[in-house]
């Protein structure tokens, strides 16, 4: 028997997101009915020829009910969600394609081997590291279970994936919390999945990592345009804390609205939300916002009337040539070449901008709360309603059992955040002490009070605010 290949070239995508895209839905009435599927992934096989099973499976996705009736997200430039989707089965396809074998001719030991095969994968710049961890695999593997599942539906052979099925699979039933509600679920089991490794931590970046990498940004960048560029895409995600998808469709028009505003706030799209239009409000400080406008009113437009043939589309950050609106893609490389210039080895990526804003919510909940313990902090959390929705309102998390898994890491630095919040709570003490002074003189400039009495009782007033200090 011929060893199957390991590993197949990958240089090219196995998918492009359709800009504009109506799907039959149903007749009606002599009416036909459509759905939106803009930006859904179209699938090919390695030389280019269309995957018809993969994209029919696509669209059964998009045609399942949930998420308001729009399926999974398609926003972004790789789809959302449904790039993520498309981007699992590829591994499927290229194992298919390069081996010769039809999808509905896979065995059980074929499978096997596709698994295994992602499991020895390296990657191309260093031999000895592995490219996926085992919980990356079985999200892969399920993934390509319920494809290939999908596939023995369209060829009328319905146990192609199931409990003693060609592909013999197992339900496994585990307990999981949403919102602090426990629920049973099953999952997916096939026996070429290992044990997932340990829950992926929450790694927020470093003060020190910011520090280099905007170092880095002042010695790599061959212009001014590109170094104020850079240096406001790192404070938008440091204040933000949004993701890539959120930041990179920020236009002019909502940063002049937000510095009209007393406290300024920019209103953003939140992802991963099936794409249902969800909003959130994000609070941007007033010098950041004077340096967005700076941005707006110099570097921005001179490269705009640079081009003066093309229209204004109206996007925040903008290509030097050419004047385009940033994409997300671009946003990551951006960060790549700054990460590589810093001398950093490990990973500096944008969403380390989100997990450290989120790490910082979470501190700030437990110095306000006076938490002692970490698994004390989940259980008020889960029981305040209002505390965890507050959370999750900021840091735009679905669940709060997502916004729980940064408590950890939250109680290693929540002691700076118990220092603002002492000093607050000194601000309004003092301001106390100062409206009571105020009211002093104010008797004694009248009369109410004689000379003698006012000392007496300003003495009295400073010993007093001292003792509280002190105690404080």
């Amino acid at each position: 028997m011929n060893k199957r290949i390991v590993r197949y070239p990958e240089s090219s995508q196995l998918f492009t997101p359709i800009p504009k895209l109506r799907l039959y839905d149903y007749l009606t009435k002599d009416t036909l009915l459509t759905l939106d599927g803009s930006n859904m992934p179209f699938m090919k096989w390695p030389d280019g020829s269309p995957c018809l099973q993969a994209n029919a499976y696509m669209i059964n996705i998009r045609m399942q009910s949930g998420r308001g009736g729009n399926g999974p997200s398609r926003l972004g430039s790789k789809g959302g969600t449904f790039g993520e989707y498309a981007g699992q089965i590829s591994h499927l396809i290229r194992f298919c394609y390069y081996n010769k074998l039809d999808f509905i001719a896979l065995s059980d030991d074929d499978f096997c081997e596709f698994i295994d095969g992602l499991r020895t994968e390296t990657k191309l710049n260093n031999s000895s590291q592995l490219k996926r961890n085992e919980r990356t695999i079985t999200n892969i593997g399920r993934r390509c279970l319920s494809f290939l599942s999908h596939v023995g539906e369209i060829n009328l052979t319905h146990n192609f994936v199931g409990i003693g099925g060609t592909i013999s699979i197992q339900m496994v039933d585990s307990i999981f919390h949403r919102n602090g509600k426990a629920f049973k679920r099953s999952s997916i089991h096939h026996r070429s999945f290992r044990t997932a490794s340990a829950k992926k931590t929450r790694k927020p970046i470093g003060e020190a990592t910011i520090a280099k990498l905007r170092d880095a940004i002042d010695e790599m960048s061959t212009s001014e345009f590109l170094c104020n560029r850079r240096h406001l895409m790192i404070s938008l995600f440091e204040e933000l804390g949004a993701r890539r998808g959120e930041i990179q469709p920020i236009t002019v028009a909502q940063i002049q609205a937000a510095s009209k505003l007393k406290k300024p706030i920019i209103l953003i799209t939140t992802l991963k939300r099936g794409g249902t239009g969800l909003t959130r409000e994000l609070p941007l400080s007033p010098p950041l916002i004077e340096d967005l406008l700076t941005y707006i009113r110099g570097d921005r437009r001179d490269i705009m009337k640079r081009f003066e043939d093309t229209p204004d589309h109206g996007f925040l950050f903008v290509t030097e040539r050419g004047g385009r609106p940033l994409g997300i893609d671009t946003l990551t490389t951006e960060f790549s070449l700054i990460r590589r210039a810093a001398g950093i080895e490990e990973q500096a990526c944008a969403h380390l901008f989100r997990h450290a804003f989120c790490t910082n919510i979470v501190a700030n909940l437990i110095a306000e709360t006076q938490a002692l313990s970490p698994d004390s902090f989940r259980q008020t959390l889960m029981t305040n309603k209002m505390l965890a929705e507050r959370a999750m309102s900021m840091s735009g998390h679905a669940t709060l059992e997502s916004l729980l898994d940064y408590v950890d890491a939250a109680f290693r630095v929540k002691s700076k955040f118990e220092q603002v919040i002492h000093n607050v709570e000194i601000a309004r003490r003092y301001e106390t002490y100062e409206r009571r002074r105020k009211r002093l003189l104010e008797d004694f400039k009248k009369d109410r009070i004689s000379k003698e009495r006012y000392i007496e009782r300003e003495q009295a007033l400073t010993a007093a605010m001292d003792r509280d200090f002190k105690t404080a």
